[in-house]
């Protein structure tokens, strides 16, 4: 029975939603977090794609490029399932003895692995506090699952403020 909590930062492409959820995951460092990011890669002072991470064992795969030859494509990027799922089984180690549950995001290119689906579904049903960033296309899929918080540039502060209040509110 859930039992935690749920919630989400949404919003525009560059809004600071990954910003915004590094900045919490500093704030709660000293309990058990665990999760994933998808940060940029950049080359050049160009995206040219999106790497996973575990945050615990820091196992590190690309999930998309544009140097990736086959595979599902989202915009200009190639997606990398297999590596999406091998650092979704990282995860799994670690998920069980974590308090909160980081996910940095639920979106387009991590849905092409059903693992991926399948481990989001079960933590959202679990009893873990899940801190996610949420796709702007996903958030009438989720918003029965938990709270959403739209972000913008000028609202960053107050939303960073209301999720770490209700973060230690949980306890």
């Amino acid at each position: 029975m859930k039992i935690s909590m749920n919630i989400f930062i949404t919003g525009n492409p560059r809004c600071g939603k990954s910003t915004l959820i590094q900045k919490i995951r500093n704030e709660i460092s000293d309990q058990k977090v665990s999760g994933f990011i998808t940060p940029e890669i950049n080359v050049q002072n160009r995206r040219k794609g999106f790497k996973i991470i575990d945050l615990t064992s820091k196992k590190e795969e690309v999930m998309a490029s544009v140097d990736i030859k086959s595979g599902p494509k989202v915009s200009k990027y190639k997606v990398n399932v297999k590596g999406i799922d091998k650092v979704i089984e990282k995860f799994l180690q670690s998920y069980e003895s974590s308090k909160y549950v980081v996910i940095d995001e639920i979106g387009k290119m991590e849905f092409y692995s059903k693992k991926f689906r399948e481990t989001i579904k079960m933590v959202l049903d679990s009893d873990k506090t899940v801190l996610a960033t949420l796709s702007k296309q996903f958030v009438n899929q989720y918003r029965d699952k938990g709270k959403i918080y739209f972000l913008k540039r000028e609202n960053f502060d107050q939303i960073y403020e209301q999720v770490l209040n209700q973060l230690r509110a949980s306890g």
